[in-house]
C-alpha cells in the first residue's frame, strides 16, 4: 500500500518520495529502506566526508548518559517555550534528547529529527517512535523546499544553504549555542590557558538572509558528580578531540565539579526581500 512521504524528497533527484511498505521510492525509482530500528537513511555516499560521519557509538552513549541525568533540562525547557508551530525539523538532532522532550511537551507537533550520524539516529529511535528520524545531511535536508515552519539547531554548525531550502517563507529558525562561560570550570581542568569564548550565529545568519528577532541568555550552575557523569560530559563535548589522554585523566581524580552552564538562544526569520 502506497502512502505519501509527508514531504520527503529523494536526495539524488529531489523528487517526492513515496512509501511502499518499508521501502521509499521516487518516480525515477531511486529507493531507500526503512531500517529495522525505524529510521530512514537518506545520506548519499558522496555526501559523506568519512565512512561513518558524526558521533560514534561511544559518543552517543556518553551523550545519552549525561543528558538523561537532566542537568541540561533547563536548556530543553527554554527551547520548548520558544517553539509554537510545526512541521518542525531538528537539524543535528543527535540521539534525540531535546527532540523527544519537545514531542512530549507538544505532542500535536509533526516533528522530524535529522542527523548525519547513523549511530546517533539509532539512539534516537530507542527514545521514541513518535518522531520521524532521518540519517541525512543538514546541508541538504531531504524535505520539500520551504515546507518546514520551525527549524531548530542546537550546538550544531550552521548550514545556511540547507536552512534556506527547508524553511517556509514565514517560518522561524531557533538556534542554541554556547556562551563565553559555558563549562569554564571543566576547561580550567583540562587546559593550561583558558579564555572566555563563544559563538554567535547572528552575523553568519544575516549573510544568509536571516535576521535575529529574539535573543535569550540562559545561565545556571550545577554540580556534576565525579566518575562516569563527569567523564560522560567530557566525552560529549568537542574538547574530547582537543586534549591529550593525560589531560583527560585529570578528570578521573575529581570527586565533583561545579560548572557554569551558559547558553544563548536565538530566533531568526527571513529578511524582507530575501524570500
Amino acid at each position: 500500500m502506497n502512502k505519501s512521504a509527508s514531504g520527503l524528497i529523494c536526495p539524488k533527484c529531489e523528487q517526492p518520495l513515496t512509501a511502499n511498505g518499508k521501502q521509499w521510492q521516487c518516480p525515477d525509482r531511486h529507493s531507500y529502506d526503512t531500517a529495522k530500528q525505524g529510521y530512514i537513511n537518506l545520506l548519499l555516499v558522496n555526501h559523506k566526508k568519512s565512512k561513518n560521519p558524526g558521533d560514534d557509538v561511544d559518543m552517543v552513549r556518553a551523550r545519552t548518559a549525561f543528558l538523561d541525568s537532566a542537568i541540561y533540562e533547563p536548556i530543553s525547557d527554554a527551547l520548548n517555550a520558544l517553539v509554537n508551530t510545526g512541521p518542525l525539523l531538528d537539524i543535528g538532532c543527535g540521539e534525540g534528547y531535546y527532540t523527544q522532550r519537545l514531542k512530549q511537551q507538544k505532542p500535536q507537533l509533526e516533528i522530524t529529527g535529522l542527523d548525519i550520524s547513523r549511530e546517533a539516529i539509532k539512539g534516537a529511535c530507542r527514545r521514541t517512535k513518535d518522531i520521524r528520524w532521518l540519517v541525512a545531511s543538514g546541508a541538504r535536508p531531504p524535505v520539500n523546499a520551504r515546507s518546514i515552519q520551525t527549524i531548530i539547531s542546537l550546538f550544531t554548525p550552521l548550514m545556511p544553504q540547507g536552512l534556506d531550502h527547508a524553511l517556509a517563507d514565514d517560518g522561524e529558525i531557533i538556534t542554541v549555542n554556547t556562551g563565553p562561560q559555558h563549562l569554564m570550570q571543566l576547561r580550567e581542568v583540562i587546559y593550561d590557558d583558558v579564555k572566555a569564548e563563544s559563538f554567535t550565529p547572528v552575523s553568519k545568519m544575516a549573510e544568509a538572509g536571516f535576521i535575529a528577532v529574539d535573543e535569550q541568555k540562559l545561565t545556571y550552575k550545577v554540580t556534576v558528580p565525579g566518575g562516569e557523569p563527569l567523564i560522560a560530559l567530557f566525552n560529549m563535548t568537542p574538547h574530547r578531540w582537543k586534549v591529550s589522554p593525560e589531560r583527560a585523566e585529570k578528570l578521573q581524580t575529581i570527586d565533583s565539579l561545579t560548572l557554569e552552564i551558559d547558553v544563548v538562544l536565538h530566533r531568526f526569520r527571513r529578511q524582507k526581500g530575501s524570500q
